[in-house]
């Protein structure tokens, strides 16, 4: 019976993570707006979540770079996270270093399972002490009962109560420690974020929004005014 439930709520689960099939490049406008501007405000990290790679992103990658932001856009893999979200989190510390060097500050925006890829860089790779904020949307903080219906070492990590999660609990204090602003955006009506409160991070700025789908949120007007606003708040204070 278990197995006939799994396979039946499989293609909701896959319909409901995965972001719309447009084109994975960044659009020209966009390459050209990157290159063309004298001085970048700073650097973005914007992170996929689960089953996607980049593709899903666009819209908001094209926001933060019309607001004058360099944007770098990783894709990890395996998308579906088989192997765990540590080795992702690798590849991510390796293709910033690639981008932007050792040294360079940065801002991170992840998407679902990419927030907890990026909390354990952040957290566990050394990663918060070049962080400028953390941005999260519609990741499963607190684990997402969702989770169970696939299976790999990944998804196992997003349960609720897995170690994993208890892992990036006991680590989360340095954000205050560092000074490194966060905020979690999530859905109000998201049912791949079953418990609904699973987004929401107690040392977080929490918003809610309204959006029908786990993916709307990364096309969400609001959130990018939000998200961007946060950005140039953040960049201020660095200046000063």
């Amino acid at each position: 019976m278990r197995s006939l439930f799994k396979a039946a709520l499989f293609p909701l689960l896959l319909s409901t993570f995965c972001c719309s099939p447009v084109d994975p490049q960044p659009p020209a406008s966009s390459q050209v707006a990157s290159k063309a501007s004298p001085a970048s405000k700073g650097k973005v990290v914007l992170i996929h979540g689960i089953f996607d790679t980049r593709i899903g992103l666009p819209s908001l990658y094209q926001a933060i770079v019309n607001d004058g932001y360099e944007c770098l856009m990783p894709s990890l893999k395996p998308v579906d996270g088989r192997d765990g979200l540590e080795p992702m989190a690798r590849q991510l510390e390796e293709e910033i270093n690639r981008k932007w060097g050792t040294s360079s500050k940065f801002s991170l925006v992840a998407f679902s399972m990419g927030g907890l890829i990026s909390r354990y860089y952040l957290q566990e790779l050394g990663g918060a002490l070049r962080c400028e904020g953390l941005y999260t949307i519609a990741t499963p903080h607190n684990g997402s009962y969702m989770a169970y219906l696939y299976p790999g070492r990944g998804t196992n990590q997003m349960r609720p109560e897995s170690e994993f999660l208890f892992k990036l609990k006991r680590s989360e204090h340095l954000y205050d420690s560092l000074g490194i602003p966060t905020t979690s955006y999530r859905s109000a009506v998201d049912i791949v974020m079953i418990p609904l409160e699973s987004p929401v991070w107690h040392r977080s700025d929490n918003v809610r929004l309204w959006s029908p789908i786990h993916p709307a949120l990364l096309w969400d007007k609001n959130l990018h005014r939000d998200l961007l606003r946060r950005l140039d708040l953040n960049r201020e204070r660095q200046l000063n």
